[in-house]
């Protein structure tokens, strides 16, 4: 349903003193003569469910090994493309020509949450600090928790994403407990607009198009609404 790569987040937060003395001790030679490409103090942010790349890009002027450190427990992860951890969800992906060596971590938890390292095996090695944040992505349809409608019109509901790092794999949309994406019913249809968007659309909508709807994307929290379809004599008491 949806083909771009996952959207992530980089911005730059201030390390804690006792970050700064590791990363300071660690890249001993100095910030000029660090062998990194990626900033010592980058953020990034995942949603929970979704794939979480930490980047870490160097130049090699002497042969050494990247691996990667979880630091709330120390946890060996990777050493140059060979995982350490148990837990097969981490793996690193490198492209060589660009000193690539981002760690990626697939079904991203709340508790994978804190700081990595990503370290050289010069002499001495030489580190740098990855922060990892995990939000969760929610939907939202515009018109909740309830909408009414005439009889005959045109019923249109939109569900929006927030929070979301990358496209969901699919958008289900459900009427009561019925999937209705692929409905063979004349006049109801879902569009998918990039990243954030689904729209429902149900066309010359009777008395049993009422009901609860349901916007269900993959990794996200789902949204309801209620909807009244009123009959064309109905006045509001």
């Amino acid at each position: 349903l949806f083909s771009q790569p996952p959207y992530l987040l980089f911005s730059s937060f201030p390390l804690s003193d006792s970050n700064e003395a590791k990363a300071a001790h660690r890249n001993s030679l100095g910030p000029l003569q660090s062998q990194f490409i990626t900033k010592n103090n980058t953020r990034v942010i995942s949603q929970r469910g979704g794939l979480a790349v930490l980047p870490c890009s160097v130049t090699m002027t002497t042969p050494a090994t990247v691996s990667w450190f979880r630091r709330k427990d120390y946890q060996l992860l990777t050493v140059g493309l060979s995982t350490y951890s148990s837990d097969d969800r981490f793996l690193v992906e490198h492209t060589r020509h660009l000193g690539n060596w981002a760690l990626r971590i697939k079904n991203a938890r709340k508790e994978d949450e804190g700081l990595y390292e990503c370290q050289i095996s010069t002499h001495p090695p030489q580190s740098i600090f990855i922060e990892l944040r995990i939000v969760e992505a929610v939907a939202e349809i515009l018109e909740a928790p309830d909408l009414h409608i005439d009889e005959g019109s045109t019923l249109r509901l939109e569900c929006k994403l927030k929070r979301a790092t990358e496209s969901p794999l699919y958008v289900f949309w459900y009427h009561e407990d019925r999937m209705v994406n692929y409905d063979q019913e004349d006049g109801v249809s879902v569009s998918n607009n990039k990243l954030t968007s689904s729209i429902l659309t149900v066309r010359n909508a009777t008395a049993r198009h009422g009901g609860n709807y349901t916007c269900a994307p993959a990794n996200a929290r789902q949204s309801s609404v209620y909807v009244h379809v009123l009959k064309a004599n109905f006045t509001y008491p």
